[in-house]
């Protein structure tokens, strides 16, 4: 090898190593917590959803049913510049960032609800950049000309985690696949290359999920529910229009169901962005939806979050139906409401505890 051709040689490596550089600036470290005051990331990098003890029937199996859904959970994060962008950038969410969820059964598919909208088999995604979730880090120059860098921002959303069947048989047994993590808070320009610096919620003890003879079946009464014709000259904002009843009943028959306790959630694609208990059509007429149980009327229903249908385990063979009473309430947005016609879908899911 001569001198000019090691030269050369040289040179190319000397460029290849200033593009790896380049692709791994711009990082956020987005932590949990409110620790904007301080320039140094600080906070946690790691929080596990287990799923509990839960069972299934074989004919839940249904594609798109949802099976499980953890707790609502209401998430505090911080994000710090690491790598000097002072214009700042914003947060995302990545879907299955290192590729854990791939091992998931096939009969399984997983979702995240986050402000109260699903967001359906992200296992089929690889550190796919998803979800904006608000600004992360933000240019200010007297904060970059004393640390270096942009000043660091807090940003706060609720979100769930759930399972839904997919159609494909279910296994008799599931088996672990330990630590699958979910999801990881980083920046609009990728996923930060060094290790454990970004908060991940992560989904373990899949080995808990049980398939039994338990096969509820679930109606809803009346399952359309027809507001009618309300008079625009009545709007108030605030005010609620009318009320209409409903009642969702389980049957459980056959016995199978011995054991279990039954709950419930609601969901839906027209779930207000700034309150995950409204439903706005996506006309928005200046209206909103929203649920309560007949036996607590005070408190409305958030979407996505997993809530009580039985208050007891099922102690008898002999129980056939349940039926719980529900209540939807149309309620004004605004005094001048758009004259027209409007409608909104949800959907109750019955599972297991």
């Amino acid at each position: 090898m001569t001198l000019h051709t090691l030269k050369k040689l040289l040179g190319s490596l000397l460029v290849l190593c200033a593009i790896f550089v380049s692709q791994q600036s711009f990082a956020l470290s987005c932590r949990q917590g409110s620790n904007a005051g301080t320039p140094s990331p600080t906070g946690s990098i790691s929080q596990n959803f287990p799923i509990g003890s839960v069972s299934f029937a074989k004919s839940d199996f249904t594609a798109g049913r949802v099976l499980w859904r953890s707790s609502t959970y209401t998430a505090t994060f911080t994000c710090w510049d690491m790598q000097s962008h002072p214009q700042g950038e914003d947060a995302w969410l990545y879907w299955n960032p290192q590729g854990d969820l791939s091992k998931v059964n096939s009969s399984l598919s997983v979702g995240v609800t986050i402000n109260g909208k699903d967001y359906d088999s992200i296992n089929t995604a690889v550190a796919s950049k998803a979800l904006d979730v608000g600004r992360g880090t933000v240019a200010d120059s007297q904060y970059y000309s004393r640390y270096g860098q942009a000043r660091p921002l807090t940003i706060s959303f609720t979100f769930s985690i759930y399972l839904k069947a997919t159609g494909v048989a279910p296994p008799t047994s599931f088996t672990d696949i330990g630590t699958a993590r979910v999801f990881q808070v980083d920046g609009e320009l990728g996923i930060n290359s060094t290790p454990n610096s970004n908060y991940v919620a992560n989904l373990t003890n899949f080995n808990n999920i049980n398939v039994i003879q338990c096969t509820p079946t679930v109606t809803i009464s009346p399952s359309n529910i027809n507001f009618g014709s309300v008079m625009r000259e009545t709007s108030a904002v605030g005010k609620i229009a009318k009320t209409i009843p409903f009642t969702v009943t389980a049957n459980v028959a056959g016995g199978g169901c011995v054991g279990q306790q039954l709950v419930a959630s609601f969901s839906s694609n027209d779930v207000s962005t700034s309150d995950s208990t409204l439903l706005i059509p996506s006309t928005k007429p200046g209206i909103g939806i929203y649920l309560t149980t007949q036996s607590n009327t005070s408190t409305p229903i958030v979407f996505g979050q997993v809530n009580p249908f039985t208050t007891t385990a099922i102690t008898s063979s002999s129980t056939t139906t349940i039926p719980v009473g529900y209540n939807a309430y149309l309620k004004w947005l605004t005094n001048t409401p758009t004259v027209g016609t409007f409608s909104t879908t949800a959907t109750v899911n019955i599972t297991f505890k």
